[in-house]
């Protein structure tokens, strides 16, 4: 009987505790360091760069990007300065004032 308490009591504390991990901004815990040949494959995080391309679903009918958690098409507005300007299969295309940023999906 003890236990089943000790063992509900336990349940309840770790269906409340709030794990630490941000998806946005830390690496998959389940992605391997290393490939199999030992080349290592963490790539360094590059300061500045506040977008997260999460996913890509790409259609010729009508693609849509996943970015920092929100769906987006192309000609929609990102954080009201950049617009997807094209979606692609292996990235999507940025533009802020004339210019172009590429974020390459790396999943």
């Amino acid at each position: 009987m003890f236990f089943l308490i000790l063992i509900l009591t336990i349940g309840a504390y770790a269906q409340e505790f709030k794990y630490p991990y941000n998806p946005l901004t830390e690496r998959d815990p389940l992605r391997p360091l290393i490939d199999e040949e030992g080349n290592i494959l963490i790539k360094e995080k590059k300061e500045g760069s506040s977008f997260v391309l999460q996913g890509i679903i790409y259609s010729p009918q009508g693609s849509v990007a996943i970015i920092n958690n929100e769906l987006l098409h192309e000609g929609d507005a990102l954080m009201g300065q950049f617009k997807v300007k094209k979606i692609e299969s292996n990235g999507v295309v940025l533009e802020k004032e004339g210019k172009e940023y590429f974020l390459k999906w790396e999943g």
